[in-house]
């Protein structure tokens, strides 16, 4: 056989990934797989206000960007819906999106205050928005935390926490390294509602 043909044979060549729970792209050419990120179109990013993560429990949605991304039907009088949203972690989330004529605003009511409390969200931080890039209705909702201002640490304090400007996925992780790394030297210390007591 020719060898040029045989390499090109091979190029198009392809085989079902090892583990089918994953969700990637095989590439024809290249035999590579894509990350699922790269599917994705990133479509707006909010910067959360205080009211955005207080009391309220609703996300103002730029009008812009609602209109564009979360058209509501306006012949039909549909004035809400839920939209179905999953996470970096592929966690889904689920969200009230109204119009309020009151205030002329689109909003994320239901579902949102407890994505707020998960996520441990603060003002600064950034939400992102995403949908499928090969269209569909697949949307995806992220967080990027804001860079924190920190005092340096008294002297023989331990050393603080890095600035936080990650993605909000590793909360959980990071809380179990860190309480690990915490240990405390008496084993006999009380912790009560998140507070050690001595």
């Amino acid at each position: 056989m020719d060898p040029v043909s045989d390499h090109h044979h091979e190029a198009w060549s392809w085989e079902p990934p090892v583990n089918l729970h994953q969700h990637y792209r095989h590439h024809p050419y290249r035999g590579e797989q894509i990350e699922p990120r790269r599917q994705r179109e990133h479509m707006f990013e909010k910067s959360l206000t205080p009211s955005d993560v207080g009391k309220l429990n609703r996300l103002v949605i730029p009008k812009q960007q609602a209109e564009k991304y979360f058209p509501l039907a306006g012949d039909s009088g549909e004035k809400d819906l839920l939209l179905n949203f999953e996470d970096e972690a592929g966690k889904p989330w689920m969200f009230r999106y109204s119009y309020w004529s009151s205030s002329q605003s689109y909003v994320l009511t239901k579902g949102w205050s407890r994505f707020v409390k998960e996520k441990k969200l603060d003002a600064g931080d950034v939400v992102l928005f995403e949908r499928l890039r090969a269209g569909g209705d697949r949307l995806y909702i992220g967080c990027r935390r804001q860079g924190r201002e920190e005092s340096p640490p008294a002297p023989g304090a331990p050393p603080a926490r890095p600035s936080r400007n990650h993605s909000c996925l590793g909360d959980r992780e990071e809380e179990a390294a860190k309480n690990t790394a915490e240990a405390p030297a008496n084993s006999k210390r009380l912790r009560l509602f998140g507070v050690n007591l001595n």
